[in-house]
């Protein structure tokens, strides 16, 4: 600080008095001070006589002031004493021209009443001080406790809008600039009507009417489907609390907002998965049925039956284990292949390969092709290149049949035991064959080579498989 705004600092009320009242001297030293300045004042006014005889108090009155100033009014009032002493005995004594005996009764209650001055001016001046502090307080604390209460605002999950009584906007949360995608300078002052459709402005006005705020939050439109309006114009999903901020005849509306667009479609989603799994689970009872009807018929040792029941069945568990994984939306041909193959890979390296691109199957599609794939798998790990040392190789491709795109799959033995064509086609050649040009709209052909069996199928990729 400079000297001169030092020296205005001093000479300014606050200079003058911060920190006088309660000097933090000793009491020794405070009543020292106060001899001091009237011993002063005395030798002052006897080198002053000359001149001044007149006025036999000039000095006195200063040093009242400085001793109330910086010792107290104890201290102020003991000037008070000296000095009327140190006049009477000192100057009154001396017999000096001009003094007047009957002005020492006059000095000392107008004396009194300076020190009663400046005493009430200190306390006052230290009232004022406190009060000052304690209002920093208050304000710090209450800049606090608005800065916590926005933090909470603002990390908020869900959109925040506070309205006054006339439903206009005076704050939001920045999940509420998300959520409607309006910046904040956008929403302030505007009406709480521009975030939702046209046809729900009656129905907010009725219902912010009959809120009082007396029972509590409420819910907006129980048993109602309400919707947002975002900037762009498009509807969403929304539930919305009220409740009250109450203020001094000021009350505030807090609405507190959440978008339902996911809970909506994840709601949506769990019916349609509940429909098509009744559906599923029909379809499946259907073809357990047909399964178990011809195995039967095609195998009159009830433990042949059971083997290929169970064989049968597990291939159309696996088909559905692989729709499972993927929330029954289709499954990949090599995970449909992989999964009918995956009980014989017990070694280091699977006794198969699969080669083609990548490409997805419907649910009751993927089923079908499992089905097919299991009978092989099946009947190669009975009698063909999975009894032994053999393995199987699986490519896939597409190809083209006029204007549409078919998918032809080779299924290839070697390595196995000698194969001879069967005496009579058996359920398992059937089932490949019916699967093929029922649930596939396609053809299989099946060669029992010496080295091997071949199973070729073709069939035509529907819209969004190809």
């Amino acid at each position: 600080m400079s000297w001169s705004r030092r020296l205005m600092f001093v000479l300014s009320l606050d200079g003058l008095l911060d920190g006088r009242l309660g000097w933090p001297g000793s009491l020794v030293a405070r009543y020292g001070v106060t001899v001091l300045a009237v011993a002063l004042a005395t030798l002052a006014r006897v080198w002053l006589n000359p001149w001044i005889s007149s006025a036999q108090f000039i000095t006195f009155f200063p040093a009242v002031l400085i001793a109330t100033l910086l010792a107290g009014t104890a201290p102020g009032l003991l000037s008070v004493a000296l000095s009327a002493a140190a006049s009477w005995f000192v100057v009154g004594a001396a017999n000096l021209p001009g003094y007047n005996a009957s002005a020492l009764f006059l000095f000392v209650p107008v004396a009194i009443m300076d020190v009663a001055a400046i005493s009430g001016l200190l306390a006052a001046y230290s009232g004022s001080r406190t009060a000052l502090a304690r209002v920093g307080e208050l304000n710090a604390s209450l800049s606090r406790s608005e800065a916590r209460f926005r933090d909470v605002v603002e990390a908020a999950p869900d959109a925040m809008i506070i309205a006054d009584r006339n439903q206009r906007i005076v704050l939001v949360n920045a999940e509420a600039e998300r959520l409607f995608r309006y910046g904040r300078p956008e929403l302030l002052g505007q009406p709480l009507t521009r975030l939702m459709p046209h046809r729900f402005h009656d129905f907010h006005g009725a219902r912010v009417a009959d809120f009082d705020g007396a029972q509590g939050p409420r819910r907006m439109g129980d048993g109602a489907d309400l919707f947002g309006l975002r900037r762009d114009g498009t509807e969403f999903p929304v539930e919305t609390n009220l409740s009250v901020l109450p203020g001094d005849g000021d009350d505030l509306i807090c609405s507190v907002v959440r978008d339902l667009t996911f809970r909506k479609e994840t709601q949506e989603r769990q019916t349609l998965l509940i429909r098509e799994l009744n559906h599923r689970v029909k379809n499946t009872l259907a073809s357990v049925q047909s399964i178990a009807h011809h195995t039967f018929k095609s195998t009159g040792d009830p433990a042949a039956f059971s083997e290929a029941l169970e064989a049968r069945l597990i291939a159309l568990s696996q088909s559905h284990d692989v729709l499972t994984r993927n929330d029954w939306a289709g499954a990949s041909v090599a995970d449909i292949v992989a999964e009918q193959l995956s009980p014989y890979d017990h070694g280091a390296r699977p006794p198969y390969t699969l080669e083609g691109p990548a490409m997805t199957l419907g649910p009751n599609r993927a089923v079908t092709l499992g089905m097919a794939l299991g009978e092989l798998a099946t009947n190669a790990a009975k009698f063909g290149a999975l009894a032994g040392t053999g393995t199987v190789h699986v490519a896939w491709e597409k190809h083209r049949e006029g204007a549409e795109t078919w998918l032809r799959l080779t299924w290839r033995e070697r390595g196995g035991p000698p194969v001879t064509p069967p005496a009579r086609r058996g359920f398992g050649t059937r089932l490949i064959e019916r699967s093929l040009a029922g649930g596939l709209r396609g053809s299989a052909k099946l060669e029992f080579g010496p080295e091997g069996v071949t199973c070729v199928m073709d069939f035509p990729l529907l819209a969004g498989e190809a």
